[in-house]
C-alpha cells in the first residue's frame, strides 16, 4: 500500500466551519512509489475578509489574498493532483470537509480514501501524550520553516510519515492505513476500541474533551450506533465537526428503557452543563408566563423570572422560555393571532384603552368592553399548547415503563422508582418541578395510557 499514490494536504482557513468556512491557503505533496512527483502551493481568495486572529496566526493578511486565485480557478489542477490518491492530512476529516464542500460548490464530487497522521501517531506512538503537529515536530526534530503555513505543514506531515515508516516498519504503517480506511469516520482523538466498548442498548452517552470536561450528552436506544452517526455526519454538519475535533473520550450509562434514557439525559445535561447541549441546559431561573385574574375577571399574563422547582402551583404557568425576549415574542404572536389585549399581556402600560383597540385589533378587554368569559376563552386557546397541564390525577400514580419497573409520579415530579420484584424505593430523582421532565412524562402518559395506575401510600400497583 505504501507504493500507492498519496497526497499530503494541509489548508489554512478563515476560522469558520460549514457554509461560511473558506480555504485561504493550500499546500499539497503528491507521492507515488514513495517518491514526490508533484507539489502544489497557493493562497486562495476566500471572497471575504478573514478575522484579525487568523492573520496573526498564519501571517496571511487580507492584502495578500486580494489578488490570489479563487478556489474554482485552481480546482481542476487540484483535482488532477488528487486523482486516485490516498488523501492524507493531520486531523484529516477537518481538511477533507473543506475540499468536499468546495469541490461540491462547483459540481465536482470528491470522495477519496482518508488517512489521518494524528491517528497514526496515536496508534504507533502510544507512549506519547500529545499528537498535535506542533508536538510531533518538536518530538521528532522535524525541520520546518513556518508553522501554520499550508505547504510547510504538509511537508512536516510527509517527513513524519517517512520517519514513521523507517522507525516502525512498512507492515505497521500499512496495517494502520488499512485500519483507518476500515474505520474512516472516526475522529482523530478517539480510538476504535473506545467505540467497540460502547453498549448497543438504551442509555446516555457523554463526549468529553482532553481534560475530561463534558462536551455533549445524548441519549439513544442504541448507544454505539448513535455515537457512530455523530462522526459519520462530521464533514457536513458544523456542530458534529466541532464535537468530533474536540472529543477525546466517551462515557456511557445504560438504562432498561427509552423513557429512562430520556429522563437521564435531561437530568445529566442540567447537572454537567456540557458545552454543546443548548436545548436541555437550564439556568436556575427561566422566563415564565404566569396567569392571574384581575378585579374585573379578566385573565392577565405576565413574564416573570422564576425557578420552577420552587413553585407549588404549576397550573398558573402558561409557558416556559429560556429568555424574556422569547417569552415576549410568544405573547406578541398570540396577541396578533387571537386579538388579545397588549395591556392584559403586560406588553403595554398606557392608561385607558390600549392602542390596538383604537385600531380595531383588540376587542376592548382592557376597558371591559368585551365580556371577560369570551376574552378568557381566547387566552386559554391561544396559550393552550404552551401552558403546563394541571395534574390530571387525584393522587400520585405509578407509570409502568417495563415489566419490572415503574416510576412513582406526583404533580409531574418523579418521586422514585418501583421495582416490581423488590420492595419499593423512593429515592428522589429530581428536585421539584422540571419542564423537560414534565414534557417527557406528559408525552409518555398520553401515548401509553394503560401504563398508569393509581397508588396509595403503600404504593400498591394494579396488575
Amino acid at each position: 500500500m505504501l507504493n500507492e499514490p498519496m497526497v499530503f494536504v494541509d489548508v489554512e482557513t478563515n476560522g469558520k466551519f460549514g457554509a461560511d468556512g473558506r480555504i485561504i491557503e493550500i499546500g499539497v505533496i503528491r507521492t507515488e512509489n514513495g517518491e514526490v512527483i508533484d507539489t502544489f502551493h497557493s493562497l486562495v481568495n476566500p471572497g471575504s475578509t478573514v478575522p484579525v486572529w487568523i492573520e496573526r496566526l498564519t501571517g496571511i493578511s487580507n492584502a495578500d489574498l486580494v489578488h490570489a486565485p479563487y478556489f474554482e480557478d485552481v480546482a481542476r489542477q487540484l483535482h488532477r493532483i488528487f486523482s486516485n490518491a490516498l488523501f492524507v492530512a493531520h486531523n484529516v476529516r477537518f481538511d477533507y470537509s473543506f475540499f468536499k464542500s468546495h469541490f461540491a460548490s462547483i459540481g465536482i464530487e470528491y470522495k477519496p480514501k482518508l488517512f489521518c497522521t494524528v491517528r497514526m501517531s496515536r496508534a504507533l506512538y502510544p507512549e506519547h501524550s500529545g499528537h498535535s503537529l506542533e508536538k510531533i515536530i518538536k518530538r521528532h526534530s522535524i525541520p520546518t520553516n513556518s508553522r501554520h503555513r499550508a505547504y510547510d505543514d504538509a511537508k512536516a506531515m510527509y517527513d513524519f510519515y517517512k520517519l514513521t515508516v523507517a522507525h516502525k516498519g512498512t507492515q505497521a504503517v500499512e496495517e494502520n492505513i488499512r485500519r483507518q480506511i476500515r474505520t474512516k469516520s472516526l475522529p482523530p482523538h478517539v480510538d476504535e476500541s473506545t467505540i467497540d466498548k460502547l453498549p448497543s442498548s438504551p442509555g446516555v452517552y457523554i463526549f468529553k474533551d482532553e481534560d475530561g470536561h463534558p462536551l455533549y450528552v445524548g441519549k439513544s436506544i442504541d448507544i454505539k450506533a448513535r455515537v457512530r452517526s455523530h462522526f459519520t455526519n462530521d464533514t457536513r454538519i458544523v456542530k458534529e465537526m466541532k464535537l468530533s475535533q474536540r472529543s477525546y473520550s466517551i462515557d456511557s450509562i445504560t438504562t432498561d428503557t427509552e423513557i429512562e434514557a430520556l429522563l437521564l439525559e435531561s437530568a445529566t445535561v442540567k447537572k454537567l452543563q456540557p458545552l454543546f447541549n443548548r436545548r436541555l441546559r437550564r439556568t436556575t431561573k427561566q422566563s415564565v408566563l404566569v396567569r392571574t385574574k384581575n378585579e374585573h375577571g379578566y385573565l392577565e399574563i405576565s413574564v416573570e423570572n422564576k425557578a420552577l422547582s420552587d413553585m407549588t402551583d404549576t397550573s398558573i404557568i402558561y409557558g416556559v422560555y429560556t429568555s424574556r425576549a422569547k417569552a415576549k415574542s410568544a405573547l406578541e404572536s398570540a396577541m396578533k393571532t387571537f386579538q388579545l389585549c397588549p395591556k392584559l399581556l403586560a406588553l403595554e402600560s398606557s392608561g385607558g384603552a390600549c392602542f390596538r383597540s383604537q385600531l380595531g385589533l383588540c376587542k376592548g378587554a382592557c376597558i371591559q368592553k368585551e365580556p371577560s368569559n369570551a376574552y378568557n376563552q381566547r387566552v386559554e386557546l391561544a396559550l393552550s399548547r404552551s401552558k403546563i397541564d394541571s395534574w390530571p390525577f387525584a393522587k400520585k400514580i405509578a407509570v409502568k415503563i417495563s415489566d419490572t419497573k415503574s416510576l412513582i409520579v406526583d404533580q409531574w415530579i418523579i418521586e422514585g422508582i418501583l421495582l416490581h420484584d423488590f420492595e419499593p424505593t423512593l429515592e428522589r430523582l429530581s428536585n421539584g418541578f422540571d419542564i423537560d421532565t414534565y414534557k417527557i412524562l406528559r408525552s409518555y402518559i398520553r401515548t401509553h395510557p394503560a401504563s398508569v395506575s393509581q397508588c396509595g401510600l403503600g404504593i400498591e400497583l394494579s396488575s
